[in-house]
């Protein structure tokens, strides 16, 4: 960069430094080689690995062409030939990535099953610092250093959908009928004070249904609840399977907020209401979320 090996300490050369350091450590943490990941099904028994690497594409920027970036996953050029030797038996070209989301899944999967598995090792196994450090590492090169400004919101949001795709995993017998939960007044009554909750549902808005769903996360609950993935379209189009999925989900969420809160209905139910809001059940103690609380326990307790 400047022909002396001192003096990058700030300004751009310092920027450039460090770029250079964290393409070395993801390129210097790539060494090891790993058999071909060809088919995406390889790693459905392990929903801890599955995710992560959804949350990773749900928080990825939208892919817009000539972008410098390529797949859903956003993933630089430079790491692409490297990634795709290790883990599809051939290096690739970014292009010849970027046309096969199969491979490039593929290949996310097993550089992250890498570093996840270090990161678990590292933490003493604690599966929250262990996806908070890949997050981390995935969008740095460092496994450290994410706790302020942008990086820090990356993670948080990474985190957010881990964790509403890590408890989506189990899979459900379909809720094809809404008549299936008559016998379940607190079930309900939670998901139609979701409902009501809801913003308005407006054209254009890139929500879905009366729930206003983001629509990523529609196809995956939908194979779970309704025994098909569904396009958002499609899902938007069709309230009772739209309520019976929204039932379907908030059931889980709730049976594990009453299991952790010793069976107390109103604890569980604010825990839930605040997943459904944020991805977690806890932290909506103020501002916006704690209106939304309020809001759902209002129509909860008054249905």
């Amino acid at each position: 960069m400047t022909g002396k090996p001192s003096g990058c300490n700030s300004g751009a050369t310092a920027d450039y430094v460090e770029r250079v350091l964290g393409f070395y450590q993801q390129q210097h943490r790539s060494t090891p080689v790993f058999a071909p990941v060809e088919d995406p099904q390889v790693n459905t028994l392990d929903p801890q690995l599955n995710a992560l690497v959804e949350a990773l594409r749900l928080s990825a920027p939208p892919n817009r062409p000539n972008d410098g970036m390529y797949s859903q996953w956003q993933i630089l050029p430079a790491i692409i030939p490297s990634w795709t030797s290790q883990c599809a038996g051939q290096a690739m070209t970014p292009a010849q990535f970027e046309a096969n989301p199969t491979t490039a899944r593929s290949v996310v999967a097993c550089i992250i099953r890498r570093e996840l598995d270090i990161e678990l090792r590292d933490s003493g196994n604690n599966e929250m610092i262990a996806v908070r450090r890949t997050a981390c590492w995935w969008m740095t090169g460092k496994p450290s250093g994410c706790n302020s400004g942008a990086t820090a919101d990356y993670v948080e949001r990474v985190l957010g959908f881990y964790q509403q795709q890590h408890r989506s995993t189990p899979v459900f017998a379909p809720v094809e009928d809404p008549q299936v939960n008559t016998l379940d007044p607190q079930l309900n009554a939670l998901v139609e004070a979701l409902r009501l909750s809801a913003p308005p549902n407006r054209p254009n808005d890139g929500m879905y249904s009366q729930w206003q769903i983001l629509p990523a996360i529609i196809p995956s609950w939908t194979s779970q609840c309704a025994g098909q993935a569904m396009t958002p379209a499609q899902f938007e189009a069709n309230p009772t399977t739209a309520r019976s999925v929204v039932a379907c989900i908030i059931r889980r969420e709730l049976d594990i907020e009453l299991r952790d809160s010793g069976n107390n209905e109103m604890i569980a139910v604010r825990r839930t209401a605040c997943w459904w809001m944020t991805g977690q059940p806890s932290g909506c103690n103020s501002g916006a979320t704690a209106d939304y609380v309020q809001r759902v326990m209002g129509f909860y307790q008054n249905p």
